[in-house]
This record gives structure tokens, C-alpha cells and sequence, in this order.
């Protein structure tokens, strides 16, 4: 009896492993079957004390402090200029902005086509600053970028937009 107990166990765990294998087979080749992966996530803490951009746009005139038609693409026949406008929060002490202007005919290894910086701190936390280009005369047209650099190296974001 003892004997026929011990097999009768050992058929059942061995009846148990080769399902979970045959389960854990099952699951990985599902998972692997379709199309490529093509997409993702991530998180982080928002405002964790550093300045932090709330709210940038392009624009075709800065009035009153605010963006004034905003847009991404631009007409070299009635726009001279292009504007950044840029609000801030957690602006604690001075800081020191960047933004560098990229035409289309920049290679990524040129320097910008035209760079500015602005210093600035705040009583409130929050802060507004705006930046303008003005466009070349003769017209460069395509794709142009801006970004937006903080305290030296420190990227913040970027905005593409285009000239017609």
C-alpha cells in the first residue's frame, strides 16, 4: 500500500509540473506571437522642487504678456518674427535660460542659427519669459526647431515648426 501511495503521489506532482510547463509554454508563445511591440510608457514625480515648464507655444506676436496667435507653421511673406513664449513654475532662485534656433539649412553639427539667453528669478514661484527669431531675409523655409535649455546643459523641451 505504502508503494502504490508514493506513485500515486509522485504521478500527481509530476502531473502538476508538466502542466505548469505546459501553461508557462503556452504563455510565452502567446505573448510572442503578433505584431512587433509599438508602444510604451514611463512616470515620474511633477514638480519635484526644480523649475519646471508648464505651458510653452510658438507664436506670431507676445501682447500683454501672452501669446498672440499661436501656431506652428509660419509665413516668411508676413511673419518677421517667430516667438517662444514660456511659462514657468518653482522658480525658487536664479536661473539662467536658453534657447537656440535651428534653420533647415543648420546641419546637426552646426551651431545654431541664432542663440539667446535670459537670467531671471521670481517672488511668486512662477515666471513668464518669451524669446523671439526674426526670419532671414532671403526667406529660409522648411522645418526650423527651437530648444530650450535650462542652467547650461540641462534640456527642457523643444518645439518644431515650419516656414512657408
Amino acid at each position: 500500500m505504502h508503494q502504490a501511495h508514493t506513485r500515486m503521489r509522485t504521478l500527481f506532482t509530476d502531473l502538476y509540473s508538466t502542466l505548469g510547463i505546459v501553461l508557462l509554454s503556452v504563455a510565452i508563445a502567446l505573448s510572442g506571437c503578433g505584431e512587433d511591440p509599438s508602444g510604451g510608457s514611463g512616470f515620474t514625480d511633477v514638480a519635484r522642487g526644480e523649475p519646471t515648464i508648464i505651458d510653452s507655444v510658438l507664436a506670431n506676436n507676445i501682447l500683454e504678456d501672452r501669446p498672440s496667435g499661436i501656431t506652428n507653421t509660419f509665413f516668411a511673406e508676413f511673419d518677421d518674427q517667430v516667438f517662444l513664449w514660456i511659462l514657468w513654475t518653482n522658480i525658487t532662485e536664479q536661473h539662467t535660460v536658453e534657447v537656440s534656433w535651428y534653420s533647415p539649412e543648420d546641419d546637426p553639427e552646426d551651431p545654431p542659427f541664432w542663440t539667446d539667453k535670459q537670467s531671471f528669478t521670481s517672488t511668486t514661484g512662477d515666471k513668464i519669459t518669451w524669446f523671439y527669431v526674426d526670419l532671414p531675409d532671403p526667406d529660409i523655409t522648411g522645418e526650423w526647431f527651437v530648444e530650450i535649455h535650462l542652467d547650461g546643459d540641462l534640456f527642457e523641451r523643444s518645439h518644431y515648426f515650419w516656414v512657408e
